[in-house]
């Protein structure tokens, strides 16, 4: 095997690997530390400990709330909208609210059931324990600047439709709220989950300014889940392809100065294969008006096929004009130079 042939497989067997040296696979199933676990005694009799710790120090305008997801379905990328379903359950003390009345801000609701409505009693104070079961198509704002490494997340967001933070707040305890081991994205691999109570205020009146107005500031419950596209087969899918593209450039070296047709023909070649498969790539996502990770790595590419096409010409003019040797060199040079410098290129656009 001559050298030649050994740069070549060094070159395929480098920019196929490369993304394992910058980047860890994400394989792994996460865990939720934080999650409930009631699978002994001893489990199950701290979580009622910590359960009557928390409502012993519930305000009387507080509402702890919580959800648990049962599965997620119908993912429209294109959209934003992701369909969950899940249970949601509400206890507070004060006979006088009603946190009842609530809506899921950024869904519709496609079905809704009460579950259970108790009243359940702790060291004297008593509380309404009220469990609903939902179904709603959330919607969501998605962020495609590292297509096709892309994390999303899905929401759920709920609010009372009156109440609000002067008369209620949502409380919550983290540990309670979490999602179905049995739960899957199809196509997407669930990371992490996280829950927290945020306030959320309207900039506006609803249309009239009543004299003793109320606050415009409301309590919100947000349920993330952070999902992401299987690591290893999303980087196959477009790597493979891009180290032929570049394999099929890099070869044009090896052929002899005299064959300029068959050195410009494979080039150009693939250009338009580069082409095709950027816009096969792009057409899985909405158009964005920014550059994502896929558009970085084809600009990337194209880059390095003009180089490529550009030192072709330059070569067959410098042997049009007799300086054979001075366009061998050149050809030589570029063997060993443009490999290194499409696996510096390519594995830049991973660090932004």
């Amino acid at each position: 095997m001559n050298k030649y042939n050994r740069l070549l497989i060094i070159f395929v067997f480098s920019i196929l690997l490369f993304f394992i040296i910058f980047n860890r696979a994400l394989d792994s199933v996460p865990v939720f530390s934080d999650t409930l676990n009631l699978t002994s005694d001893t489990a199950y009799n701290e979580a009622m400990k910590k359960d009557r710790a928390f409502l012993k120090n519930l305000g009387t305008n507080e509402v702890k709330v919580g959800a648990y997801v049962l599965n997620y379905k119908n993912l429209n990328i294109n959209n934003g909208t992701c369909t969950i379903d899940f249970y949601f359950w509400l206890i507070w003390s004060n006979p006088e609210l009603d946190p009842l009345q609530f809506e899921v801000m950024n869904a519709a609701v496609d079905y809704k059931d009460l579950i259970s409505d108790e009243t359940v009693e702790v060291e004297g104070r008593t509380f309404k324990w009220v469990n609903y079961r939902i179904v709603a198509t959330t919607s969501n704002d998605f962020n495609f600047k590292n297509y096709p490494l892309d994390k999303q997340a899905v929401n759920i967001e709920i609010e009372d439709k009156e109440l609000d933070i002067s008369k209620m707040n949502y409380v919550i305890s983290t540990y309670e709220n979490s999602i179905d081991s049995r739960a899957k994205i199809q196509g997407w691999e669930i990371r992490d989950k996280d829950c927290h109570i945020t306030t959320h205020k309207y900039d506006t009146n609803f249309g009239f300014t009543p004299e003793n107005a109320a606050s415009s500031d409301y309590s919100r419950y947000v349920l993330k889940t952070v999902i992401s596209r299987p690591y290893f087969s999303s980087m196959l899918k477009v790597m493979l392809p891009l180290t032929v593209i570049l394999s099929l450039s890099f070869i044009s070296f090896f052929l002899s100065l005299d064959k300029y047709s068959q050195r410009i023909s494979l080039a150009v070649s693939t250009v338009y294969t580069s082409v095709a498969f950027h816009i096969n790539l792009s057409a899985a996502i909405p158009q964005v008006s920014y550059l994502t990770l896929a558009d970085r790595l084809m600009i990337s590419i194209y880059f390095m096929l003009a180089v490529s096409i550009v030192s072709i010409v330059a070569m067959t003019v410098l042997v049009d004009k007799k300086k054979d040797e001075l366009a061998l060199k050149i050809n030589r040079i570029l063997i060993i130079l443009f490999p290194v410098l499409c696996f510096v290129v390519i594995s830049s656009q991973f660090g932004k």
